[in-house]
């Protein structure tokens, strides 16, 4: 639902807390990369007990005194404006281009100052507790096996955790998966059942989508995103959005796809205006049974008949309409970005998300990792291991990557060529594996016998990759089409790289070229 203002999208009522600020926010949680549960910040200037304790004569005060806040706020931001001199030399952003804007970013300036000279909201996070009773920071692991699932071990929930660098749209455990490859016969999707040979070269069915699917909502890992370009993906998550029991709610996200290619597929007109971006929302709710999903995209046209105006009047539209509670982009240039992010802000609301393809051994998108940061955008990012590039499995002196050869003279997926280029990056990757293998049975063994966390002590250097992506502050979306994929993301879970081991990874990748 569209937020009828600013200070109403500020200030969180719940049935049991009230808690009231200058900034109207509620405390939030930092995110830091020990094992130990975050600390609530302490900026907090009231706090009141429960509603239902109250008298009326409480309520009544309490009232009173959030009207009383609301009101100097308002005085505090009209004065701010009023008072701002506005620099006549900026130009606004959407006439600028994109080599500006990366100039612009490199000198570490503030994006938002070339929105306009209106109030920049800060967003709040309004979401409920976890219905599988772990406070924020308790922490879980995953099972080394496949199919046997230990009643007794924790999962790792963080559905009441903030992030500083993160938007009113949540998602837990700052990691997601997509369903690109669900139902393509080319990434090895097999409609009916497996045989031996055909699940050894790393083919999929409908089954293994289900456990694994089944598997990562009820460990932690509940956003999963789709497109309404996959017909087969929408119609397996209408399935096992209904047949599953979930640990907790899915956050579903679904995409409009470039109208351009969807012509072309469809040997249709491209679609146009604002209608063509609610219907196909609608189309999406309606495909994978939900009344309304957690973000709807919009992947960036080349040219889109109606213009920016009307994606974001399509956009607004959806939010309005209840198919999807936040809207996001896919691939979309800077300065498009922030043009409909400015657009959407007049009315309210905001970009949530940009999704583009980033990785260890593709970098090229870090410039807009930071622009997306500076406009309060969450960056999603895809093709986090660049094929299979990125995850360490491959090296020159195992080009194959210990898999079954295909046949004669077969060499692997990559040249020997581009392997020994990323020796260095690979040799450091596998360096972190151990290091942070350590690092967690050091932190674990302090704790008394049966009260350590259940974090996954067989950390991979394709958990190393993904958590890279992690630690640059985006969200990386895995494809995963078994439960032993599913197993790798959910060993991502409980721990992060430190900031020393991140510096090494960007210095070997400097080396490397990448």
């Amino acid at each position: 639902m569209r937020a009828s203002s600013l200070i109403s999208s500020a200030v969180v009522l719940s049935t049991s807390t009230v808690v009231v600020g200058l900034s109207l926010h509620r405390p939030s949680i930092s995110h830091t990369n020990s094992l130990t549960s975050p600390i609530l910040r302490s900026n907090t200037a009231l706090r009141l007990g429960d509603r239902d304790d109250i008298s009326d004569y409480g309520k009544q005060r309490t009232n009173s005194e959030l009207d009383s806040l609301i009101s100097k706020r308002d005085a505090i931001k009209k004065n701010i404006v009023a008072n701002t001199k506005p620099n006549d030399d900026t130009p606004p952003i959407d006439e600028m281009s994109d080599d500006d804007i990366a100039k612009m970013l490199s000198d570490e300036a503030d994006v938002d100052k070339l929105f306009s000279k209106d109030y920049v909201p800060t967003f709040d996070t309004k979401r409920g507790p976890s219905r599988t009773g772990l406070s924020s920071g308790e922490s879980g692991g995953v099972l080394d096996g496949e199919e046997e699932d230990d009643p007794e071990r924790a999962l790792f929930v963080d559905w009441t955790e903030d992030y500083d660098d993160e938007n009113e749209f949540h998602i837990p455990n700052r990691i997601g998966f997509t369903t690109a490859e669900w139902g393509d016969k080319k990434k090895g999707f097999v409609a009916g059942k497996l045989k031996k040979n055909e699940r050894k070269a790393g083919k999929f069915n409908k089954s293994d989508l289900k456990k694994a699917y089944e598997k990562l909502q009820q460990n932690g890992v509940s956003f999963v995103e789709t497109s309404e370009s996959s017909s087969f993906a929408e119609a397996f998550l209408n399935k096992f959005i209904n047949e599953i029991e979930h640990g907790d709610r899915p956050l579903v996200a679904s995409t409009f796809a470039n109208p351009w290619k969807h012509a072309i597929k469809t040997k249709s007109l491209p679609r146009r205006g604002s209608k063509a971006v609610i219907d196909a929302a609608e189309a999406c709710c309606d495909r994978m049974g939900v009344s309304s999903m957690s973000l709807f995209q919009v992947k960036n046209p080349y040219f889109y008949i109606g213009g920016t105006s009307a994606l974001a009047e399509g956009m607004l539209d959806v939010i309005s309409d209840d198919h999807s509670r936040y809207v996001g982009c896919i691939n979309m240039s800077t300065s498009k970005l922030a043009k409909l992010q400015r657009q959407l802000r007049a009315q309210g609301e905001f970009v949530a998300t940009n999704q583009f393809d980033f990785s260890l051994t593709n970098r090229k998108s870090l410039a807009m990792i930071e622009a997306c940061k500076k406009m309060n955008i969450t960056p999603v990012c895809t093709n986090v291991l660049d094929g299979g590039l990125a995850s360490g499995k491959y090296t020159s002196v195992n080009p194959t990557g210990g898999e079954v050869s295909k046949g004669e003279g077969d060499t692997g997926p990559y040249s020997v060529r581009t392997l020994e280029k990323l020796d260095t990056l690979f040799k450091v990757q596998d360096s972190l594996r151990e290091k942070v293998n350590s690092r967690i049975g050091d932190r674990l063994s302090k704790f008394d016998a049966g009260k350590a966390p259940k974090i996954n002590r067989e950390i991979t250097t394709t958990q190393i990759a993904i958590n890279y992506v992690k630690a640059k502050g985006a969200v990386p979306l895995v494809p995963v089409n078994n439960v032993k994929m599913a197993n790798e993301v959910l060993g991502c879970l409980g721990w992060d790289l430190t900031e020393e081991e991140v510096l090494e990874l960007d210095k070997a990748c400097k080396t490397c070229g990448v």
